[in-house]
Parts: C-alpha cells; sequence; structure tokens
C-alpha cells in the first residue's frame, strides 16, 4: 500500500541548522518560527543544532520545539582559532544523529553550507529520506560563496548540486546564484520568508521624529553609508532621531563614524535587544542599507507594522518592494516601487535624498506604508509560508511513496 502524506495526517521534520538559539541570526529567527507555526498546525517538529556552549543544554524544548545540540569542540571549549576543527567535529556528530535518529519523515536544512552536505549524504543516500535545503542569502554572502572558504568546501558544493531534490529559494535572485553554476531550474522552490503579523499597525503618520534600522554590525549591512547620508539629513532637519538595533564585528568602527560625523545626538546604537516591538510602534520610518541581501526579516518585520520602508536595490528587497525583476536606479537618486523607496547601495546621495523625500512627504509615507502592510499579509504571513511548506513536504513524500 502507497502511504500518501495529506493534510491531515501528522509529519514528522528534523530541522537541521549549525547555531539555533540563544544564537539568533535571520536564518535562526526563520527556522524557529516556521518550526512554531508547522507545530500550531499539528507536525512534530524537532531541531538539531550545534553546541556551541557549555552554558547551554544539550537537550530542550523552546516553544514546544524539541532542541537537540551536538558535540562541537571549538565553541565548546571556547579555544580561538580552530573553527574548522568545530566544524569538522559538528559534521562528525550530525552524521550520527542522523542515522541514530531515523523517525522523521522529511529533512529540512536552513542554508546550503556543510550541515547540508552532511544532511544529503546520509539522511538522503544512506538513509533514503526526502531532504529539502533552503538558501538564505545571495550575492557576496551567498550559501555558495560561504561554502567555498570551508575546507573541502569545493567538493561539497559540487555534491550538493549534484544530489539536492529540492533547494528552497527565498528570493529570485538568491536562486539565480544556483542556476549560473549548472542547478537545475526545475529543482528550485521559491519559498520566501514569513513574518508573523501584528494586530497593531502605524495608524499616526504626521511629522517624522524617529528613524530605524535592524542590522548585523558588519560590511555587507552598509551601516556606515546609512550613517554618511545621516549627516546630509540632520543639518535640515534637526531633532531627528537614528536607532540602530544589532551587534556585530564592526560596531566599535561605527561608533567612532558617528563621532567623527558629529551625530552623536542624533544616533543611537541599542545593541541586541530581545524585543523590538516598542520600537516598532514608535517608528515613523525604516531604512535598510544592505549592500547584499537575501530576504530581510527585519524589513519583512517593518512592513508588517505599516512602516514606510527604504531599502536598497539588491537581493530579495526588490521584490518585498512590489518589483517584479533588477530595477535601474540612477546614482544619486530613488525610485518609488509599490511598497516603498529603492536606492542603490553604497549611495550615500541617494539614500540622503530618499529619506528627506519620505520625512517631508506624510501623504506619500501613509500610503506606503499601508500598501506594505497589505503587501506582508497577503504573501508573507508565517500561517501562509507554513502551509507552502506542508504542500511541498507531502509532494516530496508522495514522489518518494
Amino acid at each position: 500500500m502507497i502511504k500518501r502524506f495529506d493534510n491531515y495526517l501528522k509529519m514528522k521534520i528534523l530541522m537541521v541548522i549549525s547555531q539555533f538559539q540563544p544564537m539568533i541570526g535571520g536564518a535562526e529567527r526563520q527556522a524557529q518560527l516556521l518550526s512554531r507555526k508547522l507545530i500550531e498546525k499539528g507536525h512534530e517538529v524537532h531541531v538539531v543544532t550545534g553546541w556551541w556552549n557549555f552554558k547551554t543544554p544539550h537537550k530542550e524544548i523552546i516553544d514546544r520545539i524539541k532542541i537537540y545540540r551536538n558535540f562541537t569542540f571549538w565553541g565548546m571549549f571556547e579555544i580561538k582559532g580552530i573553527r574548522a576543527l568545530g566544524g569538522f567535529f559538528y559534521m562528525v556528530s550530525l552524521a550520527s544523529f542522523l542515522i541514530r535518529k531515523r523517525n522523521y519523515d522529511i529533512v529540512h536544512v536552513h542554508q546550503a553550507l556543510y550541515p547540508a552536505f552532511v544532511s544529503v549524504l546520509f539522511a538522503k543516500k544512506v538513509l533514503g529520506k526526502s531532504v529539502i535545503v533552503k538558501t538564505a542569502s545571495s550575492g557576496i554572502t551567498s550559501d555558495l560563496n560561504q561554502l567555498m572558504k570551508y575546507p573541502l568546501g569545493r567538493f561539497q558544493a559540487k555534491y550538493l548540486l549534484r544530489e539536492m531534490d529540492c533547494l528552497v529559494a527565498v528570493s529570485q535572485i538568491s536562486g539565480r546564484d544556483f542556476v549560473e553554476v549548472g542547478f537545475p531550474v526545475s529543482r528550485i522552490i521559491n519559498i520566501p520568508n514569513g513574518v508573523e503579523i501584528p494586530i497593531e499597525k502605524k495608524i499616526f503618520f504626521g511629522e517624522v521624529k524617529l528613524v530605524m534600522t535592524v542590522a548585523r554590525l558588519s560590511l555587507e549591512k552598509g551601516i556606515d553609508v546609512l550613517l554618511k547620508a545621516w549627516a546630509k539629513v540632520t543639518p535640515l532637519h534637526p531633532g531627528l532621531k537614528l536607532i540602530i538595533a544589532g551587534q556585530g564585528p564592526l560596531e566599535s568602527s561605527l561608533e567612532k563614524l558617528c563621532q567623527d560625523l558629529r551625530l552623536a545626538d542624533s544616533v543611537e546604537f541599542l545593541g541586541s535587544i530581545p524585543s523590538l516591538n516598542g520600537q516598532w510602534r514608535n517608528a515613523d520610518l525604516f531604512v535598510l542599507p544592505s549592500r547584499t541581501e537575501g530576504l530581510s526579516n527585519a524589513l519583512l518585520e517593518a512592513m508588517s507594522y505599516g512602516l514606510p520602508c527604504i531599502a536598497t536595490n539588491v537581493g530579495g528587497n526588490i521584490e518585498l518592494m512590489g518589483e517584479g525583476g533588477d530595477r535601474n536606479v540612477g546614482y544619486g537618486d530613488f525610485i518609488i516601487a509599490k511598497n516603498g523607496l529603492l536606492v542603490n547601495s553604497d549611495d550615500v546621495e541617494g539614500l540622503s535624498r530618499a529619506m528627506l523625500y519620505l520625512i517631508r512627504n506624510g501623504m506619500k509615507r501613509e500610503e506606503l506604508g499601508n500598501q506594505a502592510r497589505l503587501s506582508i499579509q497577503e504573501n508573507y504571513s508565517i500561517d501562509l509560508i507554513a502551509d507552502k511548506y506542508i504542500g511541498l513536504y507531502q509532494r516530496m513524500l508522495n514522489r518518494k511513496s
């Protein structure tokens, strides 16, 4: 008898991700959000991740998600300079876990990195399980580019390109990175990141007082460009405040740049905080100055609150702003898309002009903010995204049956 996996049948899903709570980034947030929603819909979800610090338990339950942390050596003993060795131990422990814990129906790997290689090799080839791999980023920070930097990374990438049955791309551009190196378009499924839709939304679009960005403080996020553009805006509109939420390796250099630009009174670095709900509610404008993106969680959240948004013309930002493909933006300028404004990356003049345009145009802020929230409700709610994954899981399992 052929076993069919339909909507009413409970599936056992194993999420594989190298880092998880308390180490939280975009991929980690998406893994937790999706896992929680799948559990709400009646499926069983376990997460297997790395055990990077003795302070976290080997096993625990968060949001009803059973979490297993596997030995990594490097992070647990906090020995600097041997991350590759820690990655090797993690690969070995992950392979052992996949073979020992066989009672899962499908393996969902977040990021096409070395855990994806191990999962496809052991879960798919050895055990015959269905495996999907989700690619998280694009451009210079794409999963493929990152994987190439690991020991034997080129070998792992070639293996994945040959053996992956299904690649989930969060944006058209992130899928294109794989097509360009020979991965078949027919094996790529586009499912974007999802977001919980807040009950509250922005309803006041009067004077702009608070501008906000949320990003890791690293080169690819372009916070240096935002600060330089902000230095052009504040003399024209004194009293504005820019808040920057996030941590990263460039934190001290960005704070110094802020001092050099004499922005200390108008810029606040919040660091990493557990919840941004209060900041979302109080903000008047959101800016994402990234040099490269997959599909930004921060931009999704800002749009879900109905904030008017400015984003760079890279990665999934183009789709989120409502453009169908690459859109040519003149240097020093911006374009008004369906759901927000688009500017070029590394364009201080263009970004400052875009901010000034929205600061001075309340009707356009309201129009774009309302349209942004509507777009998120219709296309990016985590409930909708979870249903898309359930349908994908079912198709893969029925095909295997």
